[in-house]
C-alpha cells in the first residue's frame, strides 16, 4: 500500500511505536534483515 508509519498508526487509530514494534517482530519471524525493504519483500510474494 506504500504507506508511511505515521499513516498506518492513524488507520489503524494505535501510535507510531506499535507499528514500528509490529514490523521487528514480523521481520523477526520472517527472518528479514533490518536493512531490506518490508514492502517490497511483501509486493514480491
Amino acid at each position: 500500500m506504500n504507506l508511511s508509519t505515521k499513516e498506518i498508526a492513524q488507520l489503524l487509530n494505535i501510535t507510531i511505536r506499535s507499528v514500528e514494534l509490529k514490523r521487528y517482530r514480523l521481520r523477526k519471524k520472517l527472518g528479514i534483515s533490518s536493512d531490506e525493504n518490508l514492502n517490497d519483500l511483501m509486493m514480491s510474494i
